[in-house]
């Protein structure tokens, strides 16, 4: 049977990346741009059930107009893609409004995350909304 790496098997950082998307969608809920901003990496975009963004269209179009009612993580994954990045996978359940478009249910996330000095930062955020999700 074929051992697992370090990079397939990090508790320590698993815990670390669901405190950092619970701490996302907290900034979020309370509309923080401030503390939002300090979780994006510089060349940070998403890609959401609204559509897909750049760091400065989600800290000045969006977040305004954005309201997250309720988000909840479930089975959290990470697997470190190199020494100074990972990525976390998960199945979110969110309720969310963008101005009057509301979107509800439960879809795949993958979030992107680079160690820039000692935090690790969101580089790419995607919920995955296609056909069949």
């Amino acid at each position: 049977m074929k051992e697992k790496s370090s990079f397939d098997n990090d508790t320590g950082l698993l815990k670390i990346l669901v405190a950092s998307e619970h701490a996302r969608a907290d900034a979020l809920f309370r509309k923080d741009r401030r503390a939002l901003e300090s979780f994006l990496t510089p060349d940070y975009y998403e890609v959401n059930l609204f559509g897909r963004f750049s760091r400065e269209d989600i800290l000045t179009r969006i977040l305004p107009l954005f309201t997250l009612h309720a988000f909840r993580i479930d089975d959290p994954h990470v697997h470190r893609t190199g020494e100074n990045t990972a990525e976390i996978t998960y199945h979110c359940t969110e309720d969310a409004t963008l101005g009057r478009n509301k979107k509800h249910g439960t879809f795949p996330v993958t979030a992107r995350y680079t160690l820039i000095g000692n935090l690790w930062k969101i580089s790419r955020w995607e919920i995955a909304t296609g056909p069949g999700i």
